[in-house]
């Protein structure tokens, strides 16, 4: 492999050496399910193989960090092992599917690690859950085991009796009935090595992780070994990417070009181990595709630190950045925004903090500024995906970004695929809006046991999103709401992501949802639920006259509801916008 000088390289050259037939990330077409996709080359196997590669190369670093327990690489592996073959034991088979339900604690990590190693399907249910839901997502994925912690088995326990269920109960502080495990039991008294020997196809079923809507019921992701590995590889492509390709910490540059020398034989090669040592807050439930996929597995080829947060608060947030030497923080954009909010900003020593991500929802143009402002130091950036493609999609980061900070990015190298299309499938040009429509390796296998809605979702290997949106010139991406989140006001199509955005400039404003309500007169009528910063007021006069003086009056809210309230969220952390609309309906009619 003929490699440049050690300088800033070009986003095309960089992509090309990354992705030659002797690189690492080297690709290849194959045939998944009917469908040619590229996928890389060298990737492990199955998940199995991914767990083992940390404890081979680097046992002794620091991997999980919860308040005062500190694990290295190799002591979560011992643990996952030893769960493993517990759950052996007590009937666990390729294919059985486990429910994990708990807060976010280093035990969740084990109970991942030793349900995929066996070649079983977790079940990742959404902790928020109330029992009837968590019933729902058992009985729907056909769970025969359920590993949770104490507040989830006092809710579990309300259906217990209705359910055909093994139950493993993790910090256990109080009795459990007989039939009911404790955890800690499960991790004792194992000197296995090694996970238990299964035979784990490459394209078998490793998770189904459930979406949340408004109405009806979520629906279970299917999740293969393979996708999975794809999209994490994926965005190691990213981060190799971005490295080659910014003018900045040379040192690292040069010794990803070494690294690259050794061809395919990189891949048992770490360049974790030729790097600063990375550390991450871990902010965001691991029952989110953000939170297991981006932030925990992503962790296992970076030799990277997690410092693992038992709830969100901006002020703890701070203090676990400056005492771990924190580099990178990510989340939805009302935590980035709760950060730079806080008091505490100013009073923390951030100067190991380098990189400030996003994803989730978009995030404000506004929250691009204040970054700058705020945290000179640190590169924002944000991204776009979804949980039926395994959090791959796009990424902007840097210069990019603050020069379009409404974009999300281009289509993520060298395995995703995004197209804009119309409502017959038609592929639509450079700004024309449509759907977001992707393609990779890393998309679902389907929605389980929902065959219609897989069919209306997947096609031909394609996601279609259910976001609108445009493709620029130059590639990149832009969202500007949702195929059910548009206004159609007197016959003029309003995306409310444009609202939203223009009212996030208002400093007063910290939640903003902008919906619809229905009018007589022109069918639909635009309305915006506000949550202001504590402290600040602003009148509905000020909002509307803010929105006009930079949208169409079309575009300008008939009405604004301001609450005293956060707005309130689904599962996923977007805002609940048919209860918003609701309100507002009730609001216009009180009688």
């Amino acid at each position: 492999m003929k490699l440049p000088a050690n300088e800033a390289m070009s986003r095309e050259a960089a992509i090309a050496l990354l992705n030659s037939a002797d690189s690492p990330f080297a690709t290849n077409p194959v045939s998944i399910r009917g469908v040619e996709f590229e996928v890389f080359s060298h990737a492990p196997s199955d998940m199995r193989d991914y767990f083992n590669f940390p404890n081979t190369h680097f046992p002794n670093r620091d991997f999980l960090i919860y308040e005062d327990e500190r694990l290295t690489f190799g002591e979560v592996h011992r643990k996952s092992v030893a769960l493993a073959h517990s759950l052996k034991r007590i009937g666990v088979q390729p294919g059985d599917r486990v429910a994990i339900s708990m807060r976010n604690y280093p035990e969740y990590v084990f109970a991942v690690e030793a349900t995929l190693a066996l070649g079983a399907i977790a079940v990742t249910l959404n902790s928020w859950w109330e029992a009837d839901e968590m019933r729902y997502g058992i009985e729907d994925s056909g769970a025969r085991l359920a590993i949770v912690d104490e507040e989830r088995w006092d809710r579990l326990k309300l259906s217990f009796d209705l359910l055909d269920l093994g139950v493993i109960v993790a910090r256990a502080e109080n009795d459990v009935p007989s039939h009911v495990m404790k955890l800690d039991s499960l991790l004792a008294g194992d000197t296995d090595e090694s996970f238990p020997e299964v035979d784990i196809d490459t394209d078998s079923d490793a998770i189904i992780m459930y979406t949340s809507g408004s109405t009806g019921h979520p629906k279970g992701v299917v999740m293969t070994h393979r996708s999975i590995i794809s999209a994490l590889m994926n965005f190691s492509f990213i981060g190799m990417l971005a490295v080659l390709m910014q003018d900045v910490d040379k040192e690292s540059r040069g010794e990803v070009l070494a690294w690259l020398t050794q061809g395919a034989d990189a891949v048992e090669d770490p360049i974790a181990l030729r790097l600063p040592a990375a550390s991450m807050l871990l902010n965001v439930p691991l029952f989110h595709v953000s939170g297991l996929h981006t932030m925990l597995f992503l962790s296992y080829r970076g030799a990277r630190k997690l410092v693992m947060m038992r709830k969100w608060n901006a002020e703890e947030a701070l203090m676990l950045a400056e005492r771990e030497s924190i580099g990178r923080i990510e989340g939805v954009p009302t935590m980035i925004g709760e950060i730079l909010n806080s008091p505490d900003l100013a009073k923390r020593d951030l100067q190991a903090l380098t990189n400030i991500g996003g994803g989730g929802s978009a995030r404000p143009p506004e929250h691009v500024k204040l970054l700058q402002r705020y945290l000179p130091n640190a590169v924002p950036g944000t991204g776009y995906g979804m949980t039926e493609t395994d959090s791959a999609g796009t990424t902007i980061s840097g210069p990019d970004y603050v020069a379009r900070p409404s974009s999300v990015g281009r289509p993520s190298p060298p395995l995703m695929f995004i197209e804009v299309r119309d409502e017959s499938g038609n592929v639509l040009g450079p700004n024309e809006e449509g759907e977001i429509c992707m393609k990779s390796a890393a998309n679902m296998r389907c929605y389980w046991n929902k065959p219609e809605a897989t069919k209306s979702a997947l096609r031909d290997g394609w996601i279609y999103s259910g976001d609108l949106g445009h493709v620029d010139e130059e590639g990149f991406v832009y969202i500007t709401g949702r195929a059910k989140d548009i206004i159609i006001r007197g016959g003029e199509n309003i995306a409310a992501a444009e609202i939203e955005n223009v009212l996030y400039e208002c400093p007063a404003v910290a939640e903003t949802a902008v919906h619809g309500a229905p009018d007589e007169r022109l069918g639909e009528i635009v309305c915006a639920t506000i949550y202001l910063v504590p402290g600040q007021e602003v009148s509905e006069s000020e909002l509307k006259e803010h929105v006009g003086q930079q949208l169409a009056a079309y575009k300008v809210p008939a009405h604004v509801f301001i609450t005293k309230e956060p707005l309130p969220r689904i599962a996923s952390g977007k805002f609940d916008k048919l209860s918003l609309k609701q309100r507002a309906i009730e609001n216009l009619d009180p009688n």
